[in-house]
Parts: C-alpha cells; structure tokens; sequence
C-alpha cells in the first residue's frame, strides 16, 4: 500500500469517527502540519457531509432535562407507579400466534411501504455533469487485462480496487474534481 493510500484511509477513518480517542487526537495534530492529510480529510468531509445532512435531528423528551437534573440533585423527578403485573405464562398458546402473527404483519406492511420508497430514492448514475460514473467504473475494470492482473498481489489488487471505488463515490457524491483525479490516475495503474 502507498502513502497516498494510507493517507486516504486515515483520513476516511478519522471523518468516520473509527479511530480511538488517543488515534484521532494524533491525526488532528498531525494535519495541521500535512497538507495532503488536511485535503484528504476536507475531500471526506465533503463526500460524506450530505449524507448526515438527511438525516432528521432527533429532539430528547422534554422531561428528560428534567429527570436528569433532579437525579443529579438527589430528588425524584416523577413519582414511581406501580403497574400491574399480568403474567404470560398462564396460557402461553394463545399469545405465540399472535405475536408471531403480528410480527409478520409488520414485516409484510415494511416491504409494502419502504420497497416503493427504495425504489424511488435510488441516485442516477450520472450526477457529476458530464460524468457516468458506472460507465467509467466497468470500463476501468473491463479495460484491464486479465491475465496480467491474475498474477498481481492481492494486497495491490485490494489497493488499486479501494481506489477505484473511491473514485465512482467521489463521482457518486458529485467531486467532480477528486473524480477526475482518482480515474485518471487508474487509467495509468501498471500491474
């Protein structure tokens, strides 16, 4: 693997939120004086950032607040109630069906509901203008000669396949600079 490589990769790592406390404190320190980690980790965040954009906050219950800061000052937020006990174990022939049941109606009603909205949020191809970032993909793959790249390491095949698909997701994401850089330079990959 190149520098250039684990450089991508800690970057990736590091925008991710994977490395350790102790791991993420050195790669923040050490990219204040790396140019190149510095703009590999920007180009992540930029890839990744519409995707935690999608996602709607979450807002805590309102007495959360609450029942923290009375916990913390050692008094009980709400009374306790005591709530009945029903046991199950009674009959347990008559609720096994129904919650077998149940459970597969919900299972039926997910696919029914989510499979129409699947189908409609999936992404074109092409989202860079000018770009068909499946296209470029196969052809790189296509264009290679098999028997050549059936007696290379697979450590070099993994890394020159990590970069082929960091460069469809930087088309994907619509890093038409990044895109263009990763695919030309697969273009020049020797085995």
């Amino acid at each position: 693997m190149t520098g250039e490589e684990d450089t991508e990769g800690l970057a990736a790592e590091f925008v991710l939120g994977s490395l350790s406390p102790a791991e993420r404190a050195d790669v923040d320190a050490l990219r204040k004086t790396d140019t190149t980690l510095a703009a590999a980790i920007v180009a992540w965040e930029r890839r990744l950032g519409p995707l935690s954009d999608a996602l709607p906050g979450v807002e805590p219950p309102a007495y959360l607040l609450s029942g923290i800061l009375s916990r913390i000052s050692g008094q009980r937020a709400l009374p306790v109630r005591s709530a009945e006990v029903i046991s199950m174990r009674a009959n347990p022939g008559r609720w096994r069906p129904r919650a077998i049941g149940a459970v597969a109606l919900a299972a039926c009603l997910t696919v029914a509901i989510g499979w129409p909205m699947y189908m409609q949020s999936g992404r074109p191809t092409t989202l860079v203008a000018g770009m068909d970032c499946s296209r470029l993909y196969k052809d790189f793959w296509g264009n290679l000669d098999r028997q050549k790249y059936e007696q290379v390491s697979a450590e070099r095949l993994a890394a020159v396949s990590r970069m082929a698909l960091r460069a469809y997701d930087a088309c994907q994401a619509g890093d038409e600079p990044d895109a263009n850089v990763l695919f030309h330079r697969l273009k020049k990959v020797e085995f």
